[in-house]
């Protein structure tokens, strides 16, 4: 009788054992699966993070470089323009020593300051990832940086000009597609007040 009780209990022990041990490794899997959602979603909200401030930073590096554009195109009296390499050419408003110049008509719609046919370039152009703005032989200015994936055109109709900036998004791994980086784009059109030294214009 004694034994029989005893073989009773070994049998329930052991039965207990096992039970407690699947119970374990259902709950490491239960474990193991929020663990990983948890670290997708962790992943998934920083990428979305870091799109979304790269979209910003690169959105205000785009106003800012149509605002400059816009502003030397206004004064401007010849343009060369090319994909990330303009040149305009701008009246010489100062001198040497900083002091403004007296404006005198030249009898054809246009305006000089200082001696005729003094001028002032600004070079727009990209290299090694920043956006830079050269006037005259200053030292270049950095408009933005790392904006290598940054392409700004120019379309010049003589007395209108107009500017496109595109970059790349980067909310999807594999890449923009053509559609998402032409929705960034950013137009300007300008006016140009000043008579165009490098083309005959019939308005003025």
């Amino acid at each position: 009788m004694k034994r029989t009780n005893y073989s009773r209990r070994r049998k329930a022990t052991l039965s207990s054992g096992a039970f407690a041990a699947s119970e374990v490794m259902i709950a490491l899997t239960l474990f193991s699966s929020v663990c990983v959602g948890l670290f997708m979603a962790s992943t998934s909200l920083q990428r979305c993070f870091a799109a979304t401030t790269d979209f910003a930073v690169n959105h205000a590096d785009q106003m800012r470089i149509s605002d400059y554009l816009a502003l030397d195109l206004r004064r401007a009296v010849s343009v060369t323009a090319a994909q990330n390499d303009t040149t305009i050419q701008i009246p010489s408003y100062y001198d040497a020593s900083g002091n403004p110049q007296t404006p005198t008509l030249d009898g054809a719609g246009g305006v000089n300051y200082g001696p005729a046919g003094t001028f002032v370039s600004v070079h727009y152009y990209l290299t090694n990832g920043s956006i830079y703005r050269q006037q005259g032989s200053d030292p270049p200015a950095v408009l933005a940086m790392n904006v290598q994936d940054f392409i700004f055109n120019i379309t010049d109709s003589g007395k209108v000009v107009s500017t496109r900036i595109t970059f790349n998004p980067i909310f999807r791994s594999a890449g923009a597609s053509s559609a998402a980086i032409a929705a960034t784009a950013i137009y300007n059109t300008t006016l140009l007040r000043n008579s165009r030294r490098d083309m005959v214009s019939g308005v003025y």
